[in-house]
């Protein structure tokens, strides 16, 4: 793995963390703001007096709801989101850790953790490419509406404001003690760095031969639009502050659902338009610009793959988790597609690790029938 990694799909910290465990250095890439702030948050280790500045905010919890709340975001649907005590009581707290501007870290620390509780307070949840609403419940044909005012009261209680309050410092306070339990030997935390963008706009400013390893695991060429699912978490936290601000996320993101820029690309490989051309073509994957997806997607996996072997020293490796998927009755073998490319971009060697097997979606289960341990997610070795 050596000394200095690189992610450039760093998500929500999960490799920078472990670098700083092992006392190594790392830098990582993320276009979404969100996530970046996360990652930041997790790597930047506090000393005792910022603590004891949090540990306010868990011993004194009423001192939260005494200023005018935070303006709502303009999320169109904002009002939805949360029952209306809920919602007022998290913009209270908004505000309590807005007014705090005595230490940024703090400041972060803090709001991480009021935005970690959004889900578990909301009427709402994730699921899928997007979120659904707690006031249905998933039946066996579709989903039936719940009693409303008997849901509420079996998720939240009687006292929503309670509930939302002890909530944050509930959260706070294990966000704490996890921290506190990792952040041993801190300068090693200090030597990591978190970059917010496109890693294929980033990654050709790095230097050459700067890193000993690269391990990342790209979005999988499943359509699953990350935005989409946290939009929740954009919006309220003010990552984004205009459909516009979203949209433009979506563009820069890699092309693997279809906000993304699918516009003409000239990537050609030979393999891949064989896989396209045995999609269904009546199939609303194929029309749906799934095809454009494809394409965008292998060029995007060039892109950084290119960028990766030049930043990377002689000898060095590149460990890639990818997932393949399954569109029209054609699975898309995106491990064999990405050693491929590999290769293309300057790789000599290239190894294929199977890790799991994935699920085959129900509507697709009679065609890819026979198939199904080619659904599979790998770690791609490069060298």
């Amino acid at each position: 793995m050596g000394e200095k990694i690189l992610d450039p799909f760093a998500g929500s910290g999960s490799i920078m963390v472990g670098a700083a465990q092992l006392d190594r250095e790392s830098v990582g890439i993320d276009v979404s703001p969100l996530a970046a702030f996360i990652t930041k948050v997790k790597v930047t280790p506090l000393d005792d007096l910022q603590v004891g500045a949090i540990r306010k905010f868990i011993e004194q919890p009423n001192t939260l709801l005494v200023s005018d709340p935070w303006p709502a975001p303009a999320l169109k649907i904002a009002h939805k989101m949360f029952e209306p005590d809920i919602l007022e009581t998290l913009l209270r707290i908004r505000r309590a850790i807005e007014a705090w501007t005595e230490d940024q870290d703090v400041h972060d620390f803090l709001l991480l953790a009021w935005i970690s509780i959004l889900e578990s307070v909301g009427s709402y949840f994730k699921e899928g490419n997007g979120i659904k609403y707690r006031n249905k419940k998933r039946e066996a044909v579709g989903y039936s509406v719940r009693i409303d005012g008997v849901w509420q009261l079996e998720r939240f209680g009687e006292d929503q404001k309670a509930f939302t309050l002890q909530s944050f410092t509930r959260h706070l306070g294990h966000m704490l003690k996890d921290a506190e339990s990792v952040w041993v030997g801190q300068p090693a935390w200090k030597r990591q760095v978190i970059h917010t963008g496109s890693a294929t706009e980033i990654m050709p400013g790095l230097p050459d031969q700067a890193f000993d390893s690269v391990i990342f695991s790209p979005p999988y060429a499943n359509r699953f639009d990350y935005f989409e699912a946290t939009k929740v978490e954009m919006w309220f936290g003010g990552f984004v502050k205009s459909y516009a601000d979203l949209n433009t996320l979506r563009k820069q993101s890699m092309r693997s659902h279809l906000g993304s820029a699918l516009g003409d690309t000239d990537y050609v490989n030979d393999d891949l338009e064989s896989l396209i051309s045995l999609m269904d073509q009546d199939s609303y994957a194929a029309k749906s610009r799934v095809p454009s997806l494809l394409r965008g997607y292998f060029e995007d996996m060039k892109s950084v793959l290119t960028q990766c072997r030049r930043v990377t020293k002689a000898g060095s490796r590149t460990y890639v988790v990818v997932g393949n998927s399954a569109y029209a009755g054609v699975i898309m073998p995106t491990d064999s597609l990405c050693a491929q490319v590999a290769l293309a971009s300057g790789f000599k060697n290239a190894k294929l690790h199977v890790v799991r097997h994935l699920t085959v979606a129900p509507q697709q289960r009679d065609q890819l029938r026979g198939y199904e341990s080619f659904m599979r997610e790998s770690v791609v070795e490069l060298w």
